[in-house]
């Protein structure tokens, strides 16, 4: 039987997570997805911190680049005609939208699927499916053209008409620096919102932009945790579930410019995360592991085929790795008394070159 080599490479990465943030039934679910997926190796594990919170969920980025969107564009056509997936589907919006940016969306730098991995007995659950924005771009408002036709591609106009005011205060209320980076179509969940990540709100503009857009939670709480997280990282991306309303929940993820052990905040933050009971210390020193490169001499794990048979058409001095990092710790809150932690974790094939 032949093995794809998304899942031979999970072999490779999936050890330097395990049992810790990766148990051998998430293990199980993950290969049994990343079998059914498109061989595309860049993309991350979403690990849930709390204690008793074993779900580990996989995420594909995939980026504007030729070879990668035929070979996207060709597993979503063969899931529409072999695998019984219907056109009208989650899964023929996205191959729609998959066309349109090829054609006359190029401005979209990045896609994400990001696939809820609760078990492994549905073959090809329906991812969420999020896209980039321009970055950096004045007035943010100026890539809203750009979001509206890729929600009336993945959504159907009738399918967020009724949120579209709500979603345009997201890019309008956006003061100088600040912008929209990506929505989410959220296919996978039975929740009617999208998500909408605005970059480089700082700690005393967030609850004004907050009641720009028309969110009524809890300020003062809130407002003391971001400030809080900001004095730990170097920047926090603000997130929010837009719909008919902008909903309670509002997320919170903390990047840095460096990865762990050159940049020692990883670890405070994630201390502060153990004391306040939102990470289990087993998952930070896990966490705290994960940067780094897995190559052929230091795999735990037969090296995807696929990667030898292409290593022998390369040149003499480049050789295969996978990139491990860090992206962001998010977290979640509802109420002062209802906090969630999450962490994402990136990985990435790459051919280097011996200097």
């Amino acid at each position: 039987m032949l093995i794809s080599p998304l899942t031979e490479s999970l072999d490779v990465l999936l050890p330097n997570l395990m049992p810790t943030l990766v148990g051998s039934d998430a293990v199980l679910a993950l290969k049994s997805l990343a079998g059914n997926l498109a061989p595309i190796l860049r993309g991350g594990f979403e690990c849930r911190l709390n204690p008793n919170a074993p779900q580990v969920d996989l995420q594909q980025c995939i980026v504007r680049e030729e070879r990668e969107l035929a070979l996207l564009r060709e597993f979503v056509a063969a899931a529409i005609a072999n695998k019984g997936i219907s056109v009208d589907s989650g899964w023929g919006k996205l191959q729609d939208f998959l066309e349109s940016w090829q054609s006359s969306i190029e401005a979209i730098p990045e896609i994400w699927l990001e696939f809820d991995v609760k078990n492994c007995s549905n073959f090809l659950p329906l991812p969420a499916i999020f896209f980039g924005l321009p970055q950096e771009v004045s007035p943010a408002v100026s890539t809203y053209p750009i979001a509206q036709k890729s929600l009336d591609l993945l959504l159907g106009k009738a399918g967020w008409r009724e949120w579209q005011d709500n979603l345009d205060r997201c890019f309008s209320a956006c003061p100088e620096s600040v912008f929209v980076s990506h929505i989410g179509a959220m296919l996978s969940r039975n929740f009617p919102a999208l998500r909408v990540n605005v970059k480089r709100l700082p700690p005393d503009g967030l609850i004004p932009y907050l009641q720009a857009v028309g969110w009524q939670g809890e300020t003062t709480e809130l407002e003391a945790l971001m400030r809080q997280l900001f004095a730990l990282c170097d920047r926090i991306t603000v997130c929010l579930d837009v719909g008919n309303k902008i909903y309670p929940q509002i997320g919170l993820e903390c990047i840095f410019f460096k990865q762990p052990p050159s940049e020692p905040r990883w670890s405070i933050l994630l201390d502060y995360l153990v004391e306040l009971g939102l990470c289990e210390r087993e998952k930070r020193e896990a966490l705290l592991n994960w940067p780094g490169q897995s190559h052929p001499t230091n795999s735990p794990a037969v090296w995807p085929r696929d990667l030898i048979a292409a290593s022998l058409l390369q040149q003499r001095e480049r050789f295969t790795v996978f990139d491990r990092r860090l992206s962001h710790i998010k977290i979640s809150w509802r109420s002062p008394c209802n906090l969630e932690a999450k962490a994402y974790l990136w990985f990435e094939h790459q051919w280097l070159s011996v200097k």
